[in-house]
């Protein structure tokens, strides 16, 4: 709508039902949408939801020139549009380059280079609070120092992540429907699932795993990961195997190393949704700069 688009849309052709308020006319037939075209004052035609080559798509497109009017057509294949894209003429047609990411040849270097050197400093300034966390950990109730949970990362390879341990001993190392059920509330895995996989009072954390994970600090051994090359500092969030491979832009965004943080993280974390943080890893992957991993 004009408020949010600069368009305003007058006449709809589809099969389709709309629900909803419609300010605009709505046809079954699109010649019967040309028609009434010709009484209103459009400027813009928009199609998509049809081959380009179809004979629906040439008619509106010969209507369209004839009447001086602009034609937009949106490919339907919906997962080229989540890719950084160009429009080029070759031998006199026009082809759609979709570009991989910038993170090959030298900018996988520099990136390479920047994660090692910042990661090296980073854990002998941080070195204090490592051991301070770890004694924390460990002095609380005698359990492992670390949690090391399968992720993804890059070329859809599984790595270990390190991470200080919050979760109770009994649940380490549980996903979230066996530790749930074990402790007797089921209840709480569809609670937890609808939430985005989070649960502000998660009866599994421990007193000083609420405290980690409030300020990130269970965060901090990915540093390690970072300096032996299976994630980088920055990059798309490194996700369970089981949650990122129902996600059918998956291969775009492993076309990169997962990072400590990200464009998710730095944008509302769980504030916003899962469909949003993972268009923002997307977007990450397709315009990549080192400028962009410093800010």
């Amino acid at each position: 709508y004009p408020s949010k688009t600069g368009y305003k849309v007058t006449l709809v052709a589809t099969k389709d039902t709309i629900v909803g308020k419609k300010p605009f006319k709505v046809f079954s037939d699109y010649k019967q949408a040309m028609d009434e075209a010709l009484n209103q004052n459009i400027y813009t035609i928009v199609v998509t939801g049809i081959g380009d080559t179809s004979k629906e798509a040439n008619e509106i497109l010969a209507f369209a020139q004839s009447h001086h009017i602009a034609y937009k057509f949106i490919p339907s294949q919906a997962g080229m549009l989540n890719n950084k894209i160009d429009v080029e003429l070759f031998q006199g047609l026009p082809v759609v380059t979709v570009h991989q990411t910038a993170l090959v040849g030298w900018g996988r270097v520099i990136k390479r280079l920047f994660d090692v050197i910042a990661s090296i400093f980073s854990i002998i300034i941080l070195s204090p609070i490592y051991i301070i966390i770890a004694l924390a950990v460990k002095l609380s109730d005698g359990g492992a120092i670390l949690y090391k949970p399968n992720r993804l990362s890059r070329f859809d390879t599984t790595i270990k992540i390190y991470k200080f341990r919050t979760h109770n001993p009994i649940y380490n190392n549980l996903d979230p429907e066996q530790a749930f059920t074990k402790m007797g509330k089921p209840n709480l895995i569809k609670k937890y699932r609808d939430n985005g996989d989070y649960l502000p009072n998660d009866p599994r954390v421990t007193k000083i795993g609420h405290f980690l994970r409030r300020t990130s600090l269970d965060e901090l051994p990915q540093l390690f990961n970072v300096l032996k090359g299976d994630i980088s500092l920055v990059g798309p969030r490194a996700l369970i195997p089981k949650e990122l491979n129902n996600y059918p832009y998956k291969n775009l965004i492993l076309g990169v190393k997962s990072g400590i943080t990200g464009l998710a993280q730095t944008s509302g974390r769980r504030e916003i949704s899962y469909n949003e943080r993972r268009a923002l890893d997307l977007y990450y992957v397709q315009n990549w700069s080192f400028w962009l991993d410093i800010k």
